[in-house]
This record gives C-alpha cells, sequence and structure tokens, in this order.
C-alpha cells in the first residue's frame, strides 16, 4: 500500500501545470506511464539495496533467493526504464504485467507463510493488502502501456 500512495504521488506530481505542459507528458497516460517508470525503477534498485528483505518473501521450494532478488529487481528497472520511453513503452508494459503476475504467488505465499515480518517493517494486514493492490498495479501498467482500456474497433486494428 506504502507503494501505491508512492506511485499515486508520482503521478499527482506530474499533473503540476509546468510538468503537463512538457511534451511527453501531455496526456494523462503518458504521465502514468512515466509516474510507472519511475515507481518501478525505483522499486527495482531497492532489490538491490536490501536484498534481505527481498529475500525472505521468496517460497522456500524455490532454490537460491538471492537469484530471483536480484532478476526480479533487474525486470523492475527494466521494465521502468522501457515506461519511461514511448517507443519502448507498450513491450515494457507487457513485461512488467507478466511480472506482476509470475510474483503474485510469492505475494500470496508471504502473506500466508507470514515469514518476512522479521526483516520488513510492516503489520501482518500489511501482505494480505499487497495481494489487491498487485491487481491495481497490472491495470495502472496495462493503462500507461496504452493496452487497456481499447476504445472501438480502429484502436484493435492499428494495435493488434
Amino acid at each position: 500500500m506504502s507503494f501505491a500512495i508512492l506511485l499515486l504521488s508520482f503521478f499527482l506530481l506530474l499533473h503540476l501545470p509546468p510538468l503537463r505542459r512538457i511534451p511527453a507528458l501531455s496526456t494523462p497516460t503518458a504521465r502514468a506511464a512515466v509516474a510507472a517508470g519511475l515507481f518501478f525503477v525505483g522499486a527495482g534498485l531497492m532489490h538491490f539495496l536490501m536484498p534481505a528483505r527481498y529475500a525472505a518473501m521468496i517460497p522456500p521450494r524455490l532454490p537460491a533467493p538471492a537469484f530471483w532478488v536480484y532478476l526480479s529487481g533487474a525486470a523492475e528497472v527494466a521494465g521502468g526504464l522501457g515506461l519511461l520511453l514511448p517507443r519502448t513503452r507498450r513491450l515494457a508494459a507487457l513485461g512488467l504485467i507478466a511480472l506482476l503476475l509470475a510474483i503474485l504467488p510469492a505475494n500470496i505465499h508471504e502473506a500466508q507463510a507470514n515469514t518476512a515480518t522479521h526483516v520488513l517493517p510492516f503489520p501482518d494486514w500489511y501482505f494480505w493488502l499487497r495481494i489487491p493492490f498487485q491487481l491495481v498495479y497490472v491495470a495502472w501498467v496495462a493503462w500507461a502501456g496504452g493496452w487497456w482500456p481499447v476504445r472501438g474497433r480502429a484502436r484493435l486494428a492499428a494495435h493488434g
């Protein structure tokens, strides 16, 4: 939930008149993409700055937790950078959606197992609240990447 507040804060900051006059930030969708790009770059970097916190959330059946932490962190950084550029935005959005769906089982596992609370400064309920927010992030990235909502047949034909 704290990440959702950060994402929304980026988005609202980009709505300030001086910023929204920048051509790359001229539409709400572009501002959503830049906000999400900044969000995912920051979230991905956290995997490298505090790997133990993320390793605690890796299900024990997966070997080499550090590998998964760094891989997911690198994917978040790459996807975030991709969202910042209009040319790569749609592909980056697909990659981030796949990543968000791929880590959803780990978030469910963490909420059930409650193993990360000893290294993360959040109460138990926070891990359950993260699960629906994961779906909010999927919807945000789909919108920011131009995948959703799709209106009309012309748009489908242009992108499909």
